[in-house]
């Protein structure tokens, strides 16, 4: 387990040092960590986000050196229109200019410091609360439509909405609600409202006064009732917490998962909520559920998605990374086995998955029909005997269209050594000239699940929120929320 983070330079001494600093025309840099992080671009039209691409120092950090010297954070901060995007130059290469973590103290909640690399905007903006402080999964946003709210996890199991109009979010004067239910998700349209599952149901809560509807409830439905009394072991409706809906909640593809066999899925069906109807059942033999992670609709409804291990043997309909029809009578496999992803919709508005592939170690674009080849967006260099190898893990976030974010979490013990490395990314999911900007540096270690950085970008590109233990107290989960506010997604690139 690392050290926490010690103090800087005595007082008498940092006035002494800042007095000459002063003398020698140097005062303007004091807390910038020696890093440069330019808050507009020259060249740039006021309100447009430009991109450059320039190289940085090469210096590596291990998790033991991240450690607060004589650093202070900047007094100016930026608007999120004054943002240069630096590119990455070359993202299929393991060889890129490194922004080495530039050590500072753990900010104040509600106080922003620019990025000293990046010249982006953070806030810290919730408390420290145990795991109590964060957002549940990279792959889904968990602001309301309007950014009023917010849903944070519980370490009970339930889900607590606070609300966003100060900081921190997790004050006790801005809980609205807490709520049991899996897989909460917002509706895309009434801010007060969420969507989740609760034993064979899907519901919906008013958050504003607990009203809970009931929108299906698949113990009386005509085909899975029948399913339901044959098998007595089963007991609930599951996505196993990474799936969702369409993004219309129109089309729903659901696991009934069982007691027996360890708890396995044994059945897979889809239902279409405007027809109230089943489009198609499945009976998962068991050494197909054995491979089972997750499961899912395509953002537009068009095919299930289905996140499987491989199946190393022919005559499997579930093998990796799998899709089919609605009816579930065709299936395709799209990759070999299932990494860190995320579904979304690319810069044309189609349907698509960005996975991590752990066969080729490159984060992968991969078309959602059965014809399209992936597309490679970055390499993950994986290389233990490299000086510049990747030392993180990696989760994707395509909640909004034509873009994800791809964040780092970094085991405790892992020198910060390849570009990739402490580092969130925005990627511009083009099939023809893809394109990769840096973001953030990460001040974060992880040693348990819940101080996994898992960075999320809202549906409508304005908020990017990741936890972070600040590289203190590794493996005891006490985390909080990083906020990077972006600008309108009108000026990306």
């Amino acid at each position: 387990m690392r050290d926490r983070m010690v103090e800087g330079y005595p007082g008498t001494f940092r006035l002494v040092l800042l007095i000459l600093l002063f003398i020698f025309g140097l005062f303007s840099i004091v807390g910038t960590g020696g890093g440069g992080g330019s808050s507009s671009d020259s060249g740039g039209t006021p309100g447009v986000v430009t991109t450059t691409t320039t190289t940085s120092p090469t210096t590596t950090t291990t998790p033991s050196d991240i450690t607060t010297t004589t650093t202070t954070s900047p007094t100016t901060t930026t608007t999120p229109s004054d943002i240069t995007f630096i590119e990455v130059p070359d993202p299929l290469s393991g060889d890129n200019p490194t922004y080495p973590l530039v050590p500072r103290e753990a900010p104040d909640v509600g106080v922003s410091f620019v990025d000293p690399h990046f010249g982006t905007t953070l806030t810290r903006a919730t408390t420290t609360d145990g795991c109590n402080s964060r957002h549940e999964y990279s792959r889904f946003d968990p602001f309301n439509k309007d950014k009023t709210m917010i849903v944070l996890v519980r370490d009970d199991g339930a889900w607590s909405i606070y609300k966003t109009q100060s900081m921190p979010y997790n004050q006790s004067s801005n809980l609205v609600s807490i709520i049991s239910l899996e897989d909460p998700r917002w509706d895309p349209d009434d801010s007060n409202l969420l969507w989740g599952l609760e034993d064979f149901s899907i519901v919906t809560v008013n958050v504003q006064t607990d009203e809970k509807t009931t929108i299906k409830n698949f113990s009386t439905d005509l085909t899975i009732a029948p399913i339901i009394a044959a098998n007595p072991d089963l007991y609930r409706i599951t996505m196993r917490n990474e799936g969702a809906s369409s993004l219309d909640n129109r089309y729903w593809a659901l696991f009934l998962q069982g007691s027996l066999d360890d708890y396995r899925v044994r059945y897979l069906f889809t239902w279409d909520r405007q027809q109230n109807q089943i489009l198609g059942t499945y009976t998962i033999p068991m050494p197909e559920a054995n491979l089972v992670d997750w499961c899912g609709m395509s953002p537009l409804g068009n095919w299930v998605l289905i996140g499987c291990d491989a199946a190393g043997a022919s005559g499997y309909k579930f093998d990796g990374l799998t899709m089919a029809n609605k009816e579930l009578t065709q299936f395709y496999k799209l990759a070999d086995s299932t990494g860190h992803a995320d579904v979304g919709l690319d810069s044309q508005g189609k349907e698509v998955i960005v996975m991590q592939n752990s066969q080729t170690d490159y984060i992968d674009l991969i078309p959602i029909d059965t014809t399209a080849e992936p597309v490679q967006l970055m390499l993950l260099f994986y290389s233990p005997t490299s000086p510049i190898g990747l030392n993180s893990g990696v989760h994707v976030s395509c909640n909004t269209s034509g873009y994800c974010v791809v964040s780092t979490e970094t085991p405790q013990g892992s020198a910060e050594q390849n570009w990739l490395d402490r580092t969130i990314t925005l990627v511009k999911l083009d099939r023809s000239n893809p394109r990769v900007f840096y973001l953030a540096k990460v001040y974060c270690t992880t040693g348990e699940y819940w101080e996994e950085t898992q960075g999320t970008i809202t549906n409508d590109g304005a908020k990017v929120v990741w936890a972070t233990n600040w590289n203190q107290n590794v493996g005891q989960e006490k985390v909080f929320l990083m906020q990077l506010d972006m600008p309108a997604k009108s000026t990306w690139p």
